[in-house]
């Protein structure tokens, strides 16, 4: 166990002390506003989210604070050396990135000089089903694929095409529809989203086993074929294997932003409420133990909705800003990290640990930090809440195919029981109420503006982030 006492610092008035700016961020110039142009902005939430929307207003001028209630930033971005050996790392949050896909993340990796690394997790992926481990060789064999009861044309499909690209047999003929990939209504689908997605691929001709593949049973078609038009316009991949990952691990870009933001980052000031005025908004926060307040043009929320909807606001929120606040949901996981004294599966003849276990207890697991000169090796996996390292290990050894391991650590954080930063990305709407949560997800309200993974069209974490925060910083500076 390990006890930590931080110490909240800052001030109580915007803006921050610039003397003190320029110490922080030697190398960085803050662009000049036209006299009276510059705005005062208030961020909740220093997630990368909140740290992208305040650096992008911060270089447009403005005069920006972040409040944050807990004693990191980065929020759901979490790398750990904590007691791994060798310099070794694991990122306990975020877990890749993918080109294309991810443009406004790719634009501050070359801005910030951050390598990315490729990252090979997905592929020569084994994947256990039905109690056996197949490889992808395997799962493009027809004869193999036969075996599961999928029809002709599902075979021929997957014998040409990845395993997780199943779907696009069936939504293919549906995305051209979609123009505008912030706009998933009018374009002859609407009615889609009151049926659920199996309902497409039976009409399609999935076959039985295919259904319990593809599944769909509880989320809107109209929602999905939209997900999947979104990625066709982003020329992304269903399940893209090309993946990449940060030197030094994924908390390098939170990192980077912080440092550039300097001391207008508040720690352990977590909010109170806000009072959304019509000329201005003002923040109630805990520093110190003290209870202080602070008014600025602006509030831009970064908070994950389960946090944020027990904020009091006044006046109250309008009715779909509210719905919203209390129905959207969110998924959620454990992180493991295990560190082994070898690449132990290589004498057991595989070429590496990708592996989906189909356990209950740990789904999946890979390898991470491959560029750090040493013997050792981290081996990342990720499962349900609730479940110690320990049985996590024991899970993996359950599952693990060879003749053993060379495990001699886990450690784990457990998203789940985080009070901050519980959830991930956000779920699929229910089916049936895409209209109550779209727009209105995206749209401010007042002076307050919405910005993070969840207010986005693509739920793809850190890159919805930098997309919403853009979007804010925008909004904002044109006001």
């Amino acid at each position: 166990m390990k006890n930590v006492v931080t110490a909240g610092v800052g001030a109580t008035v915007l803006p921050v002390n610039p003397l003190a700016a320029k110490e922080v961020q030697e190398e960085f110039v803050i662009k000049s506003k036209p006299s009276g142009a510059s705005k005062k902005i208030i961020v909740g939430g220093a997630g990368i989210g909140g740290l992208c929307s305040a650096y992008e207003l911060m270089k447009k001028g403005h005069e920006v604070v972040v409040l944050e209630a807990s004693g990191r930033h980065g929020g759901h971005v979490y790398t750990t050396r904590d007691e791994l050996s060798d310099g070794l790392y694991g990122d306990f949050g975020q877990e890749h990135i993918v080109k294309p896909g991810y443009e406004r993340y790719w634009e501050y990796l070359k801005e910030f000089n951050i390598t990315a690394l490729p990252y090979p997790r997905r592929k020569n992926l084994k994947r256990k089903i039905n109690g056996k481990f197949y490889t992808e060789q395997m799962l493009k064999d027809p004869s193999v694929l036969k075996t599961f009861g999928f029809n002709k044309r599902e075979i021929d499909y997957l014998t040409m095409n990845p395993w997780p690209d199943l779907r696009s047999l069936y939504t293919k003929p549906y995305l051209d529809a979609f123009k505008d990939e912030y706009q998933p209504f009018g374009v002859g689908y609407d009615a889609l989203d009151t049926i659920p997605m199996s309902d497409i691929y039976k009409k399609e001709g999935a076959s039985e086993s295919a259904l319990k593949f593809l599944g769909g049973d509880n989320s809107s078609a109209l929602y999905e074929l939209w997900y999947a038009a979104i990625l066709k316009m982003r020329g992304v991949a269903t399940n893209p294997t090309g993946v990449f990952r940060l030197k030094g691990g994924n908390q390098m870009l939170p990192n980077a932003f912080a440092k550039r933001l300097g001391p207008r980052v508040w720690l352990n000031c977590p909010i109170t409420s806000i009072k959304n005025g019509e000329t201005s908004v003002t923040v109630t926060y805990k520093q110190q133990g003290e209870i202080k307040e602070m008014t600025a043009d602006y509030f831009v929320n970064c908070i994950p909705l389960p946090t944020f909807k027990n904020i009091p606001i006044q006046p109250a929120l309008p009715k779909e800003k509210q719905y919203i606040n209390e129905n959207i949901t969110y998924d959620s996981y454990q992180r493991f990290v295990f560190q082994a004294s070898s690449k132990f599966w290589e004498k057991d003849g595989y070429k590496d640990i990708n592996m989906s276990l189909g356990h209950p207890d740990l789904w999946g697991v890979w390898q991470s930090a491959e560029e750090v000169d040493t013997h050792r090796v981290i081996v990342l996996g990720t499962g349900p809440g609730g479940v110690s390292p320990k049985r996590a290990l024991a899970a993996f050894r359950e599952s693990y195919p060879g003749n053993g391991d060379s495990i001699e650590l886990a450690v784990s954080r457990d998203w789940t029981k985080q009070k901050y930063s519980s959830n991930c990305e956000r779920t699929a709407f229910p089916i049936g109420e895409l209209h109550k949560f779209w727009p209105h997800i995206i749209q401010p309200h007042g002076r307050m503006h919405f910005a993070g993974a969840y207010a986005d069209n693509l739920n793809w974490g850190t890159e919805a982030a930098t997309r919403s925060g853009n979007r804010v910083a925008e909004t904002i500076d044109k006001l």
